[in-house]
């Protein structure tokens, strides 16, 4: 899975064995990431806020890397609602 890190992060698996980090020297670059971290809670906290973004399309890759801060704060959160922010408060309000 090709994502796109605007903050530093570790996934673990339920044990609690990291399976991927995103340090500060790969932020804001694409990484190939292993699909086991879409387990993680965290994972799906960091869509919601829009601190990270999971490729979905070429186009979405396009618009990414021509303005990968577009629409972001200094803490690197999205300040427009994503579709996967919209679809978080979706599960939130069920």
């Amino acid at each position: 899975m090709l994502i796109l890190s605007r903050v530093c992060a570790e996934f673990t698996d339920r044990n609690g064995k990291t399976i991927f980090a995103i340090s500060p020297h790969n932020l804001l670059s694409f990484l190939e990431a292993p699909a086991a971290i879409q387990e993680d809670p965290l994972f799906h906290l960091m869509l919601a806020d829009g601190s990270l973004e999971a490729v979905q399309s070429v186009t979405q890759q396009k618009n990414l890397e021509a303005n990968p801060v577009a629409d972001t704060t200094a803490e690197g959160k999205k300040t427009t609602s994503t579709p996967h922010a919209r679809a978080a408060r979706k599960v939130e309000e069920k």
